[in-house]
């Protein structure tokens, strides 16, 4: 069996022409039959960005430059070249466009940025699929040519902390269905979705790693790596060993073996590239992940874990909030409420003047007496949600909660909404009922 190969570049800054130069002698030496060629489509990591938030959980555009830049050495080749996103939150993703950089890269060169919300969309009908019958997708997601996955190198508490080409996938999908089984079932639904969308290539910016806290306001430090390939399993085996993670211990990349979408072992992969697994655990020695258990977390609040713990869900989300806190504001956890909060059905008596349950299967908790009952909804609640409302029941001002995201969530994102809404009005969605990208194929 031929082995899947995973290059590593030593890439210490932000510069374009050393990302080309390491893509380009990745290409060269391990992907010599790899032709990127007509409708180009670059998926980047773009959750959020905002210039007083977040520092840097998305894909930057220098190495988005970068990539481009391997594009254009194609030449007539190349038909299109589309970026293509839809960011997390119930935010714009032209806002992220925007505060991220992307914008500058439209004038230097021949690409188009493409918002999903706003976009013709496709149905692409899935026969593997365990969670997900079928997914909705921008419909250049599809139609291309030729497909390039650019992750950020960063944990996420929601995903065994680790997030990376395979969990990169999750941002393909409508924004329904992004949340439609987003708890326990989260590793399942990730595999589902790379039936659908497979990529071609794989370029993660690695030149920092963020990581610890929320996954789109958590610290960085410097890492330097450009991690490419052209199996996501394979780069994402990799990508997480070279950060200190077990990567059979991560759900998602553990279904995706066992569906047969990449090597089962290392014995199957051949790593390659000036920059080493050893430099990485180096650079990560130490380094608090924050992953664990919801009610571990150092607040007032007094959290109570109940069943089904739902890492990718409710208790997941709810520790990506609290994270979120204690990354931009720490101060603020003093003036958390001591309070009992449920998440997941409690069967233990509850007795205390307000209670806060989170999530729909908090609702079912048997035994509690309190005179002001605050809930939650959803299974599970989006982090939009969660921020809201306890913003409103208990003046908590999470570090989203500044004017220009509440215009752009609240105000411009229903508006793009409402234009992606009419699009698709007239332009009725395309039903694939085959891929090519199944497993094992």
């Amino acid at each position: 069996m031929e082995k899947a190969i995973v290059y590593l570049g030593s890439c210490p800054s932000f510069d374009p022409n050393r990302v080309r130069a390491i893509i380009g002698e990745a290409v060269q030496t391990c992907f010599p039959r790899l032709k990127i060629h007509g409708r180009v489509v670059i998926k980047p990591n773009l959750v959020l960005a905002h210039p007083r938030v977040t520092s840097h959980p998305y894909t930057h555009p220098k190495v988005v430059e970068g990539v481009l830049n391997v594009i254009q050495e194609a030449g007539q080749q190349i038909k299109s070249v589309d970026i293509v996103e839809k960011s997390g939150l119930g935010v714009t993703t032209a806002g992220m466009y925007r505060w991220a950089g992307y914008r500058r890269l439209r004038k230097r060169y021949p690409v188009r940025l493409r918002a999903m919300e706003e976009r013709p969309k496709a149905r692409v009908v899935l026969r593997h699929g365990i969670v997900h019958p079928y997914i909705t997708v921008a419909r250049e997601m599809v139609l291309n040519d030729f497909l390039i996955f650019m992750p950020v190198l960063k944990t996420n508490v929601l995903s065994d902390a680790y997030s990376g080409a395979l969990k990169l996938n999750i941002g393909s999908i409508d924004s329904r269905e992004r949340m439609f089984h987003h708890h326990r079932d989260l590793p399942l639904k990730i595999v589902d979705i790379l039936e659908g969308i497979n990529p071609n290539l794989i370029v993660t910016d690695g030149v920092r790693l963020s990581y610890g806290g929320n996954q789109m306001t958590q610290h960085e430090i410097s890492f330097g790596c450009i991690a490419v390939s052209t199996n996501a399993v394979a780069h994402d085996m990799v990508c997480a060993r070279m950060i200190g993670l077990d990567p059979f211990g991560i759900d998602h990349i553990r279904q995706a073996i066992e569906r047969g979408y990449g090597p089962a072992s290392f014995d199957q992969i051949e790593i390659r590239g000036d920059f080493s697994i050893e430099e990485g655990l180096k650079k990560v020695d130490g380094l608090d992940f924050g992953y664990y258990s919801v009610d571990q977390f150092d607040s007032p609040l007094r959290i109570h874990t109940g069943i089904p713990y739902c890492k990718g869900g409710c208790h997941g989300i709810f520790l990506d909030w609290l994270h979120m806190i204690r990354d931009r504001k720490p101060k603020l956890l003093k003036r958390f409420p001591k309070i009992p909060v449920l998440i997941g059905r409690v069967d233990q008596k509850i007795r205390s003047k307000t209670v806060l349950l989170v999530g729909h299967c908090a609702e079912a908790s048997s035994d509690i007496r309190a005179r002001r009952v605050v809930r939650i909804r959803g299974c599970p609640p989006s982090h939009k949600r969660i921020v809201w409302d306890m913003m409103v029941n208990f003046f908590l001002l999470a570090p989203l909660v500044r004017p220009s995201l509440i215009i752009d969530g609240f105000v411009l994102y229903p508006i793009k909404k409402v234009k992606g809404w009419l699009m698709n009005a007239f332009y009725r969605p395309m039903i694939f009922s085959e891929s090519n990208n199944g497993p094992g194929e």
